[in-house]
């Protein structure tokens, strides 16, 4: 029961991610065609969207992959999955959540730690713009942590599935 509800939790908060990933590229495409028509209409550029396209794409990646991961969306390399079945079969995906678990660790400690000192030291663009650093970079350890709830989210239900197999062999 409480596997359930954490589970469920933890899809709401991929999920949410994910729709912010949604918006941040709707507005990704609505400033890159202010941008088109600003030029091509008035011949004067923005003096943001060309930096903010760039933080923006950064930001729906890292937002998106949670739940990209949970449907098995990334690229992957799949000739041995496709041979096993059973307890062998979740066996191998549990130990590939292990190793995106401790992916998704990493990555967010360091992007995190990134984005406090950005922080701490008032670090801004070196362009026109001057954008303060953390704001950014701040996506990229939400977006890991989101990352490693999903994959704990698929270890337990792999750790379940090798149980269960387990169970079935041995009836």
């Amino acid at each position: 029961m409480i596997i359930r509800t954490i589970d469920k939790a933890v899809g709401k908060i991929g999920d949410l991610s994910f729709q912010l990933s949604l918006l941040v590229t709707v507005f990704l495409v609505v400033a890159i065609t202010w941008e088109v028509a600003n030029r091509f209409l008035f011949s004067t550029s923005s003096v943001w969207v060309s930096e903010v396209s760039g933080y923006l794409v950064a930001s729906i990646l890292f937002l998106a992959t949670g739940r990209v991961y949970r449907e098995g969306g990334h690229v992957s390399m799949s000739i041995f999955l496709d041979m096993l079945s059973g307890a062998p079969k979740f066996a191998l995906l549990a130990l590939i959540d292990v190793l995106v678990l401790g992916l998704a660790l990493v990555v967010g400690y360091a992007t995190y730690d990134m984005a406090l000192l950005s922080y701490q030291l008032n670090w801004r663009s070196s362009t026109t713009l001057a954008m303060p650093l953390f704001i950014p970079q701040m996506f990229m350890p939400i977006g890991a942590a989101v990352l490693a709830l999903e994959a704990i989210r698929l270890l337990v239900r792999n750790v379940y599935g090798v149980c269960r197999a387990r169970k079935g062999a041995q009836a």
